[in-house]
């Protein structure tokens, strides 16, 4: 194939003269980063606005949807070693192309698991109501004296965690496909930038392709926070589970809708991408004046090496900037993964937000701040001229900012007081039997009663209630003693005859929690750390490319994003969830399953910042060393360089020129 030829847009036979104007860097620059909004789209925005949703739906614990975003990363990770020994043989713009491919066959496969679960269903009205006669049997009885009744246990759990896992399988398998296709994307497509363009704008480039990626799950929050509002399941309606608006606990939006779109969209997309060829027609011209800043001891060249590619793998190992850099990396990684897989469901415990409001405020906030935040951190790095040492003392500056920024997650709402949770039940309080609902003395702060439901045979089914006169918030109605069901519609509108309110009248939902100038306060303080976070990201990517050599870039990238998915991405979403899970105050649980509906917000704020204070503090430290260590190699610089390549060519034509007269 000729030079021509691997210039050429297209494929086998199909190469129109009216199409090679894309055989150039601004409209592959333009094709990549749409396919970067579109991957962080499903990635780090759909995933992160429905996990709560997701969790409602199937059943999950926090944990198990933290194995759910993690599956990505685990696929991702098997793909990076493949990557990194290809990344040489192969035209690396396709590979990118086919993998955005799979993602949005991926992306499409969640409606599958959606399908296969069948309607959703929050219980039934006659649960909710203080029934004296016994409890409802949610389970089958397990009676002792009967053998059929074990059998029939046995077989009911067995089909309910089988029709469990079968939904998180088909999950799981959807994530396995993002991973797969996505891995080529941040990998080939970082390099790839940097190969195509000259150094000096390597910071831009970064800039904008990080600006595309963060609008993309910017979007897919306001998007699919305007979808969570609306019913989700096209089996039942609202209305047939006595749920009047979003705002109702047991709401279950459209949240599937957004990986739907996305996938479709995806598949176009990509497909410009598989037509480009392994060289663009302007690369020579826009790399001609490059200066190199490679470390003295990673400028080498194993090209004609048996075992390159695990020479290379060894230097890198070996070398301590190379590490500095990989290991603050993979620490960030492990909590911006858990931060990005988990910050809704942070905003809804700490601000009382409902699933879509938490989307709205985080794209609201990630959109612009993520933007300008980008655009400044190219900027700054054109000015660093890709010079190492500064760009890490930057990056570490607003990493320590971040870590101060980070106390936002100190700031909540006051805690619901919810009877039996966090407001305890004291047995020595004299009881009075009313209508055979056992009412006792009040409780001087609340004004309710302590064991008012004891005799009402409640379920674990979580379907809050508020008595605004105590601003007490109970499990369900039957748990605040009510007796009589609204005369319209389950949940509909207040209930009434309930013992554990003063005026026995009790309304649907959470208490109101009065905390306008909290919510004011975080807002601005996250502003501050997303600041942070977006302005250092493109200037230690492109200072770190500046570490190896050129030949090494690939290697380079898919060895550090090795070690950001296995210690960081991967830990981070189940370490989050597990956090989360732990600081919960109430699983409603039914016969197999089990789901967090209350959590303690105050812990889990606490929580979160000694995390990121600790990962801050030793991400800063690890730059510092990194730019310690870090020796640029011996070569002549800038105009020196210029004046070299000169000469050398002026040398080259007089001894041409000289060889001809003899």
């Amino acid at each position: 194939m000729g030079e021509a030829d691997e210039t050429q847009f297209g494929f086998w036979w199909f190469r129109p003269k009216s199409l090679q104007w894309l055989s150039n860097f601004i409209p592959f620059m333009s094709i990549l980063s749409a396919n970067a909004l579109l991957q962080g789209a499903i990635v780090n925005g759909l995933v992160s606005v429905s996990i709560s949703s997701i969790e409602k739906r199937f059943k999950l614990t926090s944990t198990q949807s933290g194995i759910f975003a993690a599956t990505y990363d685990v696929f991702v990770t098997v793909m990076l070693i493949p990557l990194a020994l290809y990344a040489t043989k192969v035209n690396k713009v396709k590979c990118i192309g086919i993998g955005m491919m799979i993602v949005g066959i991926g992306s499409i496969l969640v409606i599958i698991p959606e399908y296969t679960a069948g309607a959703y269903s929050v219980g039934e009205a006659r649960k909710d109501v203080c029934v004296t006669g016994g409890p409802d049997k949610m389970c089958a009885e397990d009676s002792s004296n009967s053998f059929t009744a074990h059998r029939l246990v046995f077989l009911t759990h067995i089909f309910m965690m089988c029709r469990d896992f079968r939904e998180l399988l088909l999950l799981l398998l959807s994530q396995a496909f993002v991973g797969i296709g996505a891995s080529p994307l941040f990998t080939y497509g970082i390099t790839c930038l940097d190969e195509f363009d000259s150094h000096k704008r390597t910071g831009r480039n970064l800039a904008l392709y990080m600006i595309a990626s963060t609008v993309g799950p910017a979007l897919a929050f306001v998007g699919c926070g305007f979808m969570l509002r609306v019913w989700g399941d096209w089996r039942t309606s609202p209305a047939d589970m006595g749920i009047d608006s979003s705002a109702d606990p047991r709401f279950i939006g459209m949240w599937w809708i957004g990986f739907v779109v996305c996938g479709f969209v995806a598949l176009f997309t990509a497909f410009p991408l598989v037509m480009f060829p392994k060289k663009l027609k302007d690369t020579g011209m826009r790399k001609a004046n490059d200066v190199h800043r490679t470390d003295a001891s990673l400028d080498k060249d194993f090209s004609d090496h048996k075992y390159e590619f695990f020479k290379i793998i060894l230097m890198l190992l070996k070398n301590k900037t190379c590490m500095c850099v990989i290991l603050m990396q993979t620490i960030e990684a492990m909590l911006m993964n858990g931060y990005i897989t988990f910050i809704p469901k942070l905003l809804e415990t700490l601000l009382g937000f409902s699933a879509g409001n938490a989307s709205l405020i985080t794209g609201g906030v990630v959109v612009p701040v993520g933007i300008c935040a980008s655009y400044i951190g190219g900027r700054i790095s054109k000015v660093f001229e890709n010079r190492f040492k500064p760009s890490m003392y930057f990056v570490m500056t607003f990493g320590l900012l971040a870590a101060g920024c980070s106390s936002c997650l100190l700031i909540r709402c006051e805690s619901l007081n919810v009877f039996e949770v966090n407001v305890p039940v004291k047995e020595s309080v004299k009881t009075i039997k009313i209508k055979n609902i056992c009412v006792l003395s009040r409780l001087p702060k609340f004004g309710a009663t302590e064991t008012c439901s004891e005799n009402c045979h409640c379920d674990a089914f979580f379907n809050p209630v508020c008595s605004e006169e105590s601003q007490l918030t109970f499990l369900s109605p039957c748990h605040a003693g009510c007796i009589d069901s609204p005369d319209i519609k389950f949940g509909a509108s207040n209930w009434t005859n309930c013992g554990c309110s003063k005026n026995l009248i009790v309304k649907k939902g959470y208490c109101d929690a009065s905390c306008q100038k909290q919510i004011y306060q975080f807002i601005a303080m996250f502003i501050g750390l997303s600041f942070c976070i977006f302005v250092g990201a493109p200037v230690l990517q492109s200072a770190s490319l500046r570490v190896v050599n050129p030949k090494h870039r690939d290697h380079f990238t898919c060895f550090g994003w090795l070690w950001m998915r296995i210690l960081g991405s991967i830990p981070g979403a189940i370490v989050f969830g597990y956090i989360i899970d732990v600081n919960c105050m109430y699983w409603q649980k039914d016969c197999v399953s089990q789901k967090c509906q209350y959590y303690n917000a105050s812990n889990l704020g606490w929580a979160f910042f000694y995390f990121t204070i600790a990962v801050k503090l030793a991400g800063g430290a690890l730059l510092f060393l990194a730019a310690y260590f870090y020796q640029e190699t011996d070569r002549p610089s800038g105009k020196e360089s210029c004046r070299t390549l000169d000469t050398d060519a002026s040398e080259s034509v007089k001894m041409s020129y000289e060889k001809v007269q003899l």
